[in-house]
């Protein structure tokens, strides 16, 4: 009984674990690309995955008697699942949509899938580079991965913190899809901007639940950096765009002109952001 419960406690790579992170991280990732083309903006999907993988087959375990889902059978399900929904990192959420938008083209299915494992196995080749210097010697702990040990620790500890943990879920993923049902189908959700001229600019209310989980998910900090860069952008540089008449918008425009203004503070942006992460990398 002792080898036997040991055996099933030892248990990873299982095909049940493999399974259900390739299952999970397919039904994800279409999240992550809605996300990232809408907020510009991706999310690891581990945490999600290890509560439906925990509750799915612990819930079999109970019920039918089947070997326990392990906490490395876990391990390997969240793993694959943020692998699978992490796919859009090979340019589905930026140079592919942007090449549409410039060209009115779209990729055939065979080379989009050729571009996209191309890019993904350059990206696990340089991540295994890395880890030595980032993880091993240096020891940095990544907010994700963290969170997510965190987590793994908690429900395989304490039982009740996943029942806790998967009500909220369940809950949040309720207000969600509710609220966007409603806005979509029933009634509008009030957009409210200060004034006219700050709507153009893009200073309006958004009631959107996706901004208001990735306001929560960044943490304060980082959500006001980039408020800042924000107020900076819009509020300074676009306004003297429009004053020198470098940009302009059509005399009869209304609501958020984003696109006429993106074009001139793409550049500074994306200049600062890769110079930052440059500098922060060779350091």
């Amino acid at each position: 009984m002792i080898a036997t419960t040991s055996a099933v406690s030892s248990r990873e790579l299982t095909l049940r674990a493999l399974l259900t992170g390739l299952l999970l991280g397919a039904l994800l990732a279409p999240s992550n690309v809605y996300s990232g083309l809408k907020i510009g903006w991706s999310f690891n999907m581990s945490i999600i995955a290890l509560l439906i993988g925990f509750a799915f087959w612990q819930g079999i375990a109970v019920a039918f008697g089947r070997p326990r889902w392990s906490l490395l059978e876990s391990n390997i399900n969240q793993t694959t699942a943020s692998s699978c929904a992490s796919i859009i990192s090979g340019g589905l959420v930026a140079p592919i949509p942007a090449y549409t938008l410039l060209t009115g083209q779209q990729l055939d299915s065979l080379p989009l899938m050729a571009w996209v494992f191309s890019v993904s196995f350059l990206g696990v080749w340089v991540a295994w580079y890395l880890r030595p210097s980032l993880i091993v010697e240096s020891g940095l702990r990544f907010p994700e991965g963290m969170a997510t040990l965190a987590t793994l620790q908690q429900i395989y500890s304490h039982g009740a913190e996943a029942g806790r943990r998967l009500w909220v879920l369940g809950g949040a993923a309720v207000l969600a899809a509710g609220s966007k049902l409603v806005d979509t189908f029933f009634w509008t959700l009030p957009r409210w901007a200060p004034s006219a001229q700050l709507e153009r600019l893009t200073f309006s209310f958004e009631p959107s639940l996706l901004l208001l989980g990735f306001g929560g998910i960044i943490g304060l900090r980082v959500g006001l950096s980039l408020l800042l860069g924000a107020v900076l952008a819009w509020g300074l540089i676009a306004p003297w765009l429009l004053a020198e008449g470098l940009a302009r918008l059509p005399a009869a425009a209304q609501g958020p002109q984003f696109a006429a203004l993106i074009e001139w503070l793409l550049w500074p942006g994306v200049s600062l952001m890769v110079c930052a992460t440059l500098t922060s990398l060779g350091l």
